[in-house]
């Protein structure tokens, strides 16, 4: 029997199972935050107005987690992303109407009769 390093009384059997099973963990964890990135940066686009955020505004949530990848994106979750009564609101009555200011006086003919 062969040992392995360090390992006395390990043949390379067990040498050679390792290495598939973690490079499969690490497959695992690393589908994991491709998809904890992909949702974070899809549900950062989707809200409607700087104002609903916690913190920041839109363009600075979509770097931070474009830029920070897995780590941005729990960023994101933890400190920027609306809180669950907004996205409520959102996801039941969609955005709340603009509200667009009269235009400055004399600045619209009047009707003519």
């Amino acid at each position: 029997m062969r040992t392995v390093g360090w390992l006395p009384g390990r043949d390379i059997a067990w040498h050679h199972g390792a290495v598939p099973t973690l490079f499969a963990l690490f497959l695992v964890f690393w589908v994991a935050s491709l998809v904890l990135w992909i949702w974070a940066l899809v549900d950062a686009i989707r809200v409607p107005e700087d104002r609903f955020y916690r913190a920041g505004t839109k363009l600075v949530w979509v770097l931070v987690i474009v830029l920070a990848g897995g780590i941005g994106a729990i960023i994101y979750l933890v400190v920027g992303r609306p809180d669950p009564a907004t996205r409520a609101m959102l996801r039941l009555h969609g955005p709340p109407p603009a509200v667009v200011p009269p235009p400055p006086g004399g600045s619209i003919l009047p009707p003519t009769p």
